[in-house]
């Protein structure tokens, strides 16, 4: 008896930790409406972790009133999933009403497949006229946004493929990881189209009337070229820079979307991360080259680091005095048992390197330290990555592929038997970028640019969460943190 009570009493004091450690998510409502059989209806998109009962509350319905607007859903029997979109009545009736003509708009058809409805005066399962979404503040669509869901999403792939060497085989990678992502779709019933252009082709049609045609425009590589296509970009048309993070400068006066999280978000992360993890006793430094003026990245990470509130140290040293630096190291390090926590700013990768060559000789010296950096520090020629792993190397990445992943083994088998070689990164940014995309065009519409904050995502390789830029376009503000453990790994954190 004892023992039984001891394993209730164990089972209690588990479940009870694990209910503290639990939090409940909090719902969203949604401000999209669209009209379905002339009756209005919120389009919520499913969160990790909401269930039924936190959304009927969140939106003032009973859940029953959930299943009766969802029905093609199969929700009582199949549940939520992640990423589906809900029909939740705006307004409960006390009774249901008698079957109404011109049930569907095509483009309600289109966000939630498998609803039933007759053909309106238009031929396509709406009233004629009435094919809009029903929006906040009137009957009609608003200026601000409209939910007009393509049936087919077509995506226009602007690359230098006429352009040699390595930049060549890098645009062919990122394609065949965007023909992939498309074969994706195609096989779960969403067709997409991927249009490859080449921008480096004086033939090639960028004319802004040949790229209205597209849902989604993508590339070019370089800012060149992004220069030139943003000038003749569509009035209600996005660009989206897909590989450079220097073309982040264009979003403030420019339709643009900078997928690759710019180096200036890199060093903000870096600044943060460090002064979070600051215990008593820890010493910070910041590490600057002498004379020489900050760049806006770098810039960046000073203001993070002012902000942040924490008491820090400053190294300045020429990089020919990298040799004789040593003793203001020494004056800087933490005592015995503390760690010394290290930012570099500088992009010049010969200073970066007597930089990381000095924080190694403080490990030597046997202090604990811990280096803060972007992840241009590991595509470094110059820096050997035992170096990285030995000064526990905190890096702040736009990428990182996790290849044990369980989507990332599918992929990677499926690139393999559809092109008969290995995906690169290159590849596998190519899938994401396209993925993400088309996933938020297939849920939002035409005007996706405009709903980019509410779709957060996690690809393979790549995060995607954006911002305003103080402008015209938005950038991606995630990061991925990953640690260079002594024990030669790497951890996402």
């Amino acid at each position: 008896m004892k023992r039984l009570l001891s394993i209730l009493f164990l089972a209690a004091t588990l479940f009870t930790a694990a209910a503290q450690d639990y939090v409940v998510p909090e719902i969203k409502v949604s401000q999209d409406k669209v009209r379905v059989n002339g009756e209005a209806f919120y389009a919520h998109v499913v969160q990790e972790k909401q269930t039924l009962f936190s959304i009927a509350r969140a939106y003032s319905v009973s859940v029953q009133d959930i299943y009766d607007a969802n029905k093609n859903l199969n929700l009582e029997s199949e549940g939520l999933k992640t990423g589906q979109v809900l029909l939740i009545p705006v307004e409960k009736k006390p009774a249901a009403p008698a079957k109404l003509e011109g049930e569907v708009t095509g483009d309600a058809r289109a966000l939630f497949p498998g609803i039933a409805g007759q053909a309106g005066n238009d031929g396509k399962g709406g009233k004629a006229g009435d094919d809009t979404a029903v929006m906040p503040g009137g009957d009609r669509a608003s200026d601000d946004f409209v939910l007009e869901i393509p049936e087919t999403v077509h995506i226009a792939l602007i690359l230098p493929f006429s352009a040699g060497g390595r930049a060549r085989e890098n645009c062919l990678d990122f394609y065949c990881g965007a023909l992939l992502a498309a074969k994706k779709y195609g096989e779960a019933g969403k067709p997409l189209v991927i249009t490859a252009l080449d921008c480096k082709d004086p033939g090639t049609n960028l004319s802004p009337r040949a790229l209205s045609e597209f849902d989604v425009i993508i590339g070019p590589s370089d800012t060149a070229d992004t220069r030139r296509i943003l000038k003749h970009l569509p009035h209600d048309k996005y660009l989206v820079s897909p590989l450079e993070p220097r073309n982040a400068v264009f979003a403030k006066d420019w339709r643009l979307v900078q997928a690759p999280s710019p180096v200036s978000v890199q060093n903000e992360e870096a600044a943060r991360w460090a002064a979070s993890e600051m215990a008593p006793g820890d010493s910070l430094v910041l590490i600057r080259e002498k004379d020489k003026p900050l760049t806006p990245a770098n810039a960046a990470l000073v203001k993070a680091l002012r902000a942040s509130g924490v008491r820090y140290h400053t190294i300045s040293y020429a990089l020919l005095e990298g040799l004789e630096i040593q003793t203001a190291f020494m004056a800087h390090a933490a005592a015995e048992g503390r760690t010394t926590r290290y930012l570099i700013a500088s992009e010049d990768e010969s200073f970066i390197n007597d930089a990381v060559r000095n924080v190694n000789l403080m490990l030597y010296k046997h202090y604990d330290v811990a280096l803060y950096a972007p992840s241009r520090v590991s595509r470094f020629s110059t820096i050997e990555p035992e170096n990285l792993h030995n000064v526990n190397t905190h890096l702040c990445a736009t990428y990182f592929t996790d290849y044990t992943n369980d989507e990332c083994k599918k992929v990677v088998l499926a690139y393999r038997a559809l092109f008969n070689s290995e995906p690169g990164q290159f590849a596998l940014h190519g899938y994401d970028v396209v993925n993400y995309f088309a996933g938020i065009c297939s849920t939002y519409g035409k005007q996706w640019a405009k709903k980019l904050c509410d779709y957060p995502a996690r690809g393979l390789q790549t995060s995607f969460r954006f911002a305003p830029f103080d402008g015209a376009g938005q950038v991606n503000t995630s990061v991925i943190r990953v640690v260079y453990t002594p024990d030669f790994k790497l951890v996402i954190k």
